[in-house]
């Protein structure tokens, strides 16, 4: 064991670059960048306070991600355009976080210590090594991977690298945490606001619609909103880009692979050498189905393709077709079982899809031309390639970052692009789901005051809301003053026709049925005395007038005892805050560059 341990120690803990490596072209879509890129890159996708982030960097931080995501998915997983995009941006996020967090480390000169590197790996065994120290009931067999931990023989270096990794962001980490206080008054406050106890009665007055015709505001009032509010009334800034497609086409080469490796399963399958469920498990691209052995449930004729739904309600039961073509791929169909109900007859089935996608020769040819197209781009220019390739253009309107853009839909290393480079820049490459894409910025429009008559409807809505509002906050208003007068707080309400209702016991933190949680409603019954009547109080749709009716104030003398659980709670929300806001000033204050997107120089 410790033979093999020893030889497969590096695969374990970086098996991320080697898969990364060898599943580049097939998982994140082919190698786009011309030669003039690679030298234009230099194997850097970015800067950090001029700290360059290498190529291999990011890329073993991206596959890191991808291989936990195919961990919670499954082996079949192939993330869609979108899922791509934000995998890439999260794989940046930790690559700019890493350099960040180094930099802190190396200021405030945090070491590792050998006897530190040994307790550590002592007592965090690094999530990979735990799965190959079993015990027969499949448990992590601790002390044996102690015993492997000491053998002077064994190649630790990639676990002793991990660990020196490791520590110093732990020992950063806790020096930052180390200085955080919970003070008593804060800590006590939380304790009487877990155990305070209350029950309300109250009436809640809706804010409805004007009857009538809808309020007209003066000009003068909309002016006056509009001055008030001037700065949130901003248009984003925009980009328009000229867009030229090339389709990645699979070649008829291409379907007819795939067509034979659909019927060299099936004759495995056929001959008994390979069981159904396991070859789905194994081969097929449908990610939602090839964990459950291809399983599809019951459906009926028109839940599916019409060529699939030809080829299933042929099967009998326990049949398996020969493969089926349908706009998916492939399929190889199974049934289990048939029955009609009520007159509509239904099938169990299973199945593999293999879909029809480029080949290794395909993709290989379309390197080569996408090589010659950023030549031509760089030589001749964008539209002139365009043009003498015969390859449509199109131009998109104007877009906003983050957004979708018409004619592309979600297209986030499009955006990327374009707002990281002036007008006249033209992309290398931007691989697609279905195309690559060449990009040329043609007008960027920055951000813009939006003017009065742009947003004059929405005041009109926001002031009839406001109006509206108003009205049911007056009505509030005059029912207290009535209880505060002297009535009765249900008879009031009753003779007003509003219902009074009656919360069940709850405490602050608590879900109230009907009201929510971490509400308005219950801040004020926090501080809100016996029989008091609460001033209106703003809701979802609504205004509450609130009477607390019980209220049981907390044993203090149990406070001694809930402290260090309440100031260790309170720690840790105050850590998780106080960590999230120091990293994002550093961040903030850091000179960052995004270079995973370049021109064409």
């Amino acid at each position: 064991m410790l033979r093999d341990l020893r030889q497969r120690t590096k695969t374990i803990l970086w098996i991320v670059v080697l898969t990364f490596v060898i599943s580049i072209f097939a998982v994140w879509g082919m190698d786009l960048q011309g030669p003039k890129q690679r030298k234009f890159d230099a194997n850097i996708v970015g800067n950090v306070d001029k700290q360059a982030i290498s190529q291999q960097a990011y890329n073993d931080v991206l596959n890191q991600l991808y291989n936990q995501v195919k961990i919670q998915k499954g082996e079949n997983y192939t993330p869609s355009d979108m899922e791509r995009s934000l995998l890439a941006d999260q794989a940046w996020e930790y690559a700019v976080q890493a350099r960040l967090m180094q930099r802190e480390i190396d200021k405030l000169h945090i070491q590792v210590s050998d006897a530190e590197l040994v307790s550590f790996l002592r007592q965090n065994p690094h999530p990979s090594l735990q799965a190959m120290f079993k015990t027969e009931d499949g448990q992590f067999d601790y002390q044996a991977y102690l015993k492997a931990l000491s053998d002077p023989d064994a190649d630790w270096t990639e676990l002793e690298r991990w660990g020196r990794a490791a520590i110093p962001e732990i020992k950063l980490q806790t020096y930052l945490v180390s200085q955080i206080h919970i003070p008593e008054n804060e800590a006590l406050e939380r304790f009487k606001d877990q155990n305070l106890a209350m029950k309300a009665r109250y009436v809640q007055i809706p804010i409805q619609k004007a009857e009538g015709a809808p309020y007209e505001p003066t000009d003068a009032e909309l002016r006056g909103l509009y001055e008030q509010r001037k700065a949130d009334f901003k248009a984003p800034a925009m980009r328009r880009v000229r867009v030229m497609e090339i389709e990645k086409k699979p070649t008829a080469a291409d379907e007819e692979d795939i067509k034979a490796r659909a019927e060299d399963i099936r004759a495995d399958i056929a001959k008994g050498t390979l069981d159904f469920a396991e070859a789905a498990k194994e081969y097929s691209d449908d990610n939602t189905t090839a964990d459950k052995g291809g399983d599809l449930g019951f459906f009926k004729k028109g839940d599916m393709a019409p060529e699939f739904d030809a080829a299933a309600f042929a099967l009998k039961p326990g049949q398996l077709s020969e493969p089926v073509r349908t706009p998916f791929g492939y399929h190889l169909i199974k049934v289990e079982e048939r029955k009609t109900e009520k007159g509509i007859e239904t099938i169990h089935a299973r199945h593999i899809l293999m879909k029809v996608e480029p080949g290794t020769d395909t993709v290989d040819s379309l390197q080569l031309v996408l090589r010659d197209i950023s030549t031509e781009i760089h030589d001749k220019g964008f539209e002139k390639t365009a043009a003498d390739r015969k390859l449509k253009t199109f131009d998109t309107e104007p877009f906003a970052q983050g957004m979708f853009i018409k004619d592309l839909g979600f297209a986030p290393r499009v955006a990327s692009f374009a707002f990281n480079y002036g007008e006249g820049s033209v992309s290398y490459g931007i691989d697609g789901e279905t195309s690559i894409r060449f990009v040329k910025v043609i007008e960027a429009l920055p951000e813009q005051e939006k003017t009065f008559e742009q947003v004059r409807p929405q005041l009109v809505d926001e002031l009839r809301v406001n109006r509206e509002a108003d009205a049911a906050r007056a009505v509030a208003e005059s029912l207290r003053k009535e209880i505060l007068s002297g009535g009765s707080f249900d008879a009031v309400a009753k003779a007003k026709g509003f219902a009074v209702k009656e919360t069940p016991s709850f405490k602050v933190g608590d879900a109230i049925p009907e009201i929510g949680t971490n509400t308005p409603f219950q801040t004020a019954c926090k501080f809100l005395a016996v029989n008091a009547v609460s001033p209106p109080i703003k809701g979802q749709g609504r205004y509450y007038l609130i009477k607390i009716v019980e209220r049981t104030e907390p044993d203090m003398a149990k406070y001694v005892e809930a402290r260090q659980g309440i100031v260790s709670e309170m720690r840790n929300e105050v850590a998780n805050r106080f960590m999230a806001s120091w990293y994002q000033d550093i961040r903030d204050n850091a000179k960052v560059e995004d270079l995973r997107e370049k021109p064409l120089q």
